[in-house]
């Protein structure tokens, strides 16, 4: 993948369905290029109606569309990749059968999980880098950097990235992935151009 910042979405953040739909829409109009989504509670019809609303907001932003997990709901609605959790199936799988299809990433919480992510998949998220609410002690920068030396694909750093911090892990990731650095913050046209003016993203 060859753009630098990765929005994850949590439609749990909003009230309403719509609020999400346009919080992301403002975020891709305001310059990212990546969005997965990524509803684990959704039926595979529930995530099936939600992802076409996604792959329309996608187009017509010419942002790519990732599916976290659910390759079959990716397939129905023309995703552009797939994200996989370490519980789904192997990048291996998925690049065996599909081919090139999707453009393939993966979750990864450790060196050796990243090493084998990094044979198959073009590229891995690697956290917590920083503190995130429910998701354990922090990995920090020197694991990040050890991720990033061990592994073949690119390198997304994932949990706790702010504007205020990232300038810390890029010297050790290809780019960063963000669910409420982006979407849980008030200003979220603003704060996206401040991210790709750091990551030297163009307009």
């Amino acid at each position: 993948m060859k753009h630098k910042l990765y929005l994850i979405g949590n439609r749990k953040l909003f009230a309403r369905e719509e609020a999400f739909l346009e919080a992301v829409e403002m975020a891709l109009k305001a310059g990212v290029k990546a969005f997965q989504l990524r509803e684990k509670d959704l039926t595979a019809k529930e995530l099936y109606f939600l992802a076409n609303k996604m792959r329309e907001i996608t187009k017509r932003n010419d942002a790519l569309l990732f599916i976290n997990d659910r390759i079959d709901v990716a397939m129905a609605v023309d995703a552009d990749g797939v994200h996989l959790p370490q519980g789904g199936f192997s990048a291996h799988v998925v690049r065996k059968v599909w081919k090139d299809r999707f453009i393939i990433g993966v979750s990864t919480h450790s060196v050796q999980e990243a090493r084998e992510a990094s044979e198959w998949a073009d590229f891995i998220t690697f956290s917590p880098v920083f503190y995130t609410p429910m998701k354990g002690k922090p990995q920090g920068i020197e694991k990040l950097k050890e991720v990033k030396e061990a592994v073949k694909c690119k390198v997304f750093a994932l949990g706790g990235i702010k504007l205020d911090n990232v300038h810390e892990v890029m010297p050790y990731c290809d780019g960063v992935a963000m669910i409420t650095g982006i979407l849980g913050q008030k200003d979220i046209e603003g704060t996206v151009k401040k991210f790709n003016e750091i990551l030297g993203e163009k307009p």
